[in-house]
């Protein structure tokens, strides 16, 4: 299989906000940087054959290069518009198949990617794995256009149905490290909580986070970020 990746990112001054009463907005700037550098060196040591990284903004085009990632300048904002132009261009440059992964699971694992792929073998394939809110953090699509990708709040269940009415069986992959990703403060305390050896982590650890959430506890006010 030709596999091509897919890691769409916002615009990098506005990641992350629902994160703005832990983080600075240079902390939620450069908290989304590493989970996408944790994302971009998963797949790199995967089965994946290239990896496409749509954004619209100069820093993230920079992290591209350095991980030999193609880039792509977003034609229009949105994020299933910004899947959709991909999706197109690898369609183009002949991939047979797409993984679709968020730039926010800095815990995924180039075991958790392989074995994606590797149930989705099949000509006609499809394999997702849920986030915990009901979103959709993988897509594999075997070939890439097989389902409309719509991702957003419910996208799981709209993307299990439109397979099922086209008469597609689709795969699951449960893993605790697809599922993590970050967008609350609950979601940085449960990846607090998992050990492991990420950039995101260790930024995490560096600005005092743990210490954070401990003030906070005992003075509320303390949330907000400095």
């Amino acid at each position: 299989m030709a596999i091509s990746a897919i890691v769409p990112v916002k615009k990098l001054q506005i990641s992350k906000e629902r994160l703005s009463t832990i983080l600075s907005p240079r902390e939620r700037k450069s908290l989304t940087v590493v989970m996408l550098e944790d994302v971009l060196k998963a797949l790199r040591s995967s089965a994946i054959n290239r990896i496409v990284v749509i954004s619209h903004d100069s820093i993230v085009h920079q992290i591209a290069d350095r991980f030999d990632s193609i880039y792509l300048s977003e034609n229009q904002l949105g994020l299933n518009l910004a899947v959709e132009q991909a999706t197109e261009w690898c369609i183009q440059h002949q991939s047979d198949s797409t993984l679709i992964l968020p730039a926010d699971v800095p815990l995924v694992s180039p075991e958790d990617i392989t074995q994606i792929i590797e149930l989705g073998v099949e000509t006609a394939s499809l394999v997702l794995s849920p986030s915990r809110n009901g979103g959709t953090n993988a897509l594999f699509r075997r070939p890439p256009d097989l389902i409309e990708a719509s991702f957003g709040l419910g996208s799981y269940n709209r993307h299990i149905k439109e397979a099922l009415e086209r008469g597609i069986k689709p795969k699951v992959y449960l893993s605790s490290r697809v599922t993590t990703d970050i967008d609350s403060e609950k979601d940085l305390k449960r990846f607090l909580e998992i050990e492991s050896h990420t950039l995101s982590r260790k930024f995490l650890e560096q600005i005092g986070l743990w210490d954070r959430f401990a003030k906070a506890l005992r003075d509320p006010s303390l949330c907000s970020a400095h």
